[in-house]
């Protein structure tokens, strides 16, 4: 009988012939990506410009150039219309049925975090949500996709009462993870130059009638109102404001608000509304990098205006490109993390120098802006959260 040990070199030959398990999602000619996002609902226009017209718009281009280290990047989408039930149900058919390599560019607070146990539970990467709660950072397989709502709340708190000098301020707020992360941020951003909120009323996901709060709101005589809510019940509570004749108050916006078209639901009731814009102007910057996303959305996608959520998701497929390269051939969800984390100073051309550390943070800043004529004025230069 042949000894055991006469079998290994046999055996260890067999193993090294072996090709390695090859990682989900990733083959020799493609890397596939996917989200669940609003294509329905309050928030579909930013849902489907944020991926079929960002990231795609980024997507099409690469792969036209011969994709990322050879790979073509394929991607799938499914709608959920802003519920977190449904967000949660496509992330797990995107992962378990089309064998997604990672989630790119989902939107909402809500539904994002309703995916989060999940994700991390399959170590699959969430890669630039379009929300900001802070739940999301320094988790090992999440990466931001905006300027997190704390550090949002941070330069508009120094910004309003630090150089406007202003001392009382309120909140319109939606009554769920979004609304209440702002809630949050604000109390503790004005504590710290011994200031409360005024006043704070809150609304329910889905709400059409804003008269009410906004009613109590005007009765506590606040110098700054925030408005935390999706856009359909934001345009409702400025046409009321200017209803009631309501003019002495700053509105402030935040979230999807920030955003004309969004805005423009209001009409000539959004006039003088101020808010933190975290993108530059994409029908205006002449920054290299907005100039050439423009130039690309007139070649791929003729018929579509840029805006501020499809710049985002080309900037959110721009940066798995980028750390997809820095990962190297042999792609794998780890070897991601770790070349992401490892961007410092990368310039973008649209936004400033991006450094990723540890926070897995991608933006800390944004800029202020007020709507004069249904577009955006800027009247400050980036403002820093640190």
């Amino acid at each position: 009988m042949r000894s055991r040990w006469a079998l290994l070199p046999v055996a260890l030959a067999v193993l090294a012939a072996a090709p390695a398990r090859a990682e989900q999602g990733v083959t020799d000619a493609e890397v596939v990506l996917g989200c669940s996002n609003s294509f329905s609902g309050p928030l579909a226009f930013s849902g489907e410009q944020a991926t079929k017209f960002g990231v795609d718009l980024y997507v099409r281009a690469v792969n036209d150039a011969g994709g990322v280290l050879g790979r073509k990047v394929r991607t799938v989408y499914y709608d959920d219309g802003y519920k977190p039930q449904e967000a949660v149900a496509n992330t797990k058919k995107l992962v378990e049925q089309d064998g997604v390599f990672a989630i790119i560019a989902p939107q909402g607070t809500p539904p994002v975090l309703a995916t989060l146990e999940y994700l991390e539970a399959n170590k699959v990467p969430l890669l630039f949500p379009f929300q900001g709660s802070p739940i999301t950072r320094a988790r090992r397989y999440v990466f931001g996709g905006m300027t997190l709502y704390d550090r949002q709340s941070r330069m508009m708190i120094e910004y309003l009462v630090g150089q406007r000098k202003y001392r009382k301020l309120a909140a319109l707020y939606q009554d769920d993870e979004y609304g209440k992360s702002f809630r949050a941020a604000f109390e503790k951003d004005l504590g710290r130059h011994g200031l409360k909120l005024v006043a704070a009323e809150s609304v329910k996901r889905g709400v059409t009638d804003v008269s009410a709060p906004i009613a109590k709101l005007h009765a506590a005589r606040p110098e700054v109102l925030f408005l935390v809510l999706t856009p359909g019940p934001g345009a409702q509570a400025l046409r009321e404001r200017q209803k009631i004749g309501w003019t002495e108050a700053v509105m402030v916006s935040s979230g999807p608000l920030t955003d004309e078209r969004y805005l423009a639901l209001a009409a000539d009731a959004a006039e003088g509304v101020e808010g933190l814009s975290l993108w530059p102007d994409p029908l205006a910057s002449d920054l290299p990098g907005v100039r050439l996303y423009r130039e690309r959305m007139k070649r791929y996608f003729p018929g579509n205006e840029p805006n501020r959520y499809s710049l985002s998701g080309y900037f959110a497929a721009m940066l798995f490109a980028e750390g997809a390269k820095r990962a190297g051939r042999s792609l794998t969800r780890e070897g991601l993390v770790v070349a992401l984390e490892g961007i410092r100073d990368f310039e973008s051309g649209i936004l400033p120098p991006v450094t990723i550390g540890r926070d897995h943070e991608t933006q800390k800043q944004g800029f202020w802006v007020r709507v004069e004529k249904r577009r955006f004025t800027p009247l400050t230069d980036w403002l820093k959260s640190e």
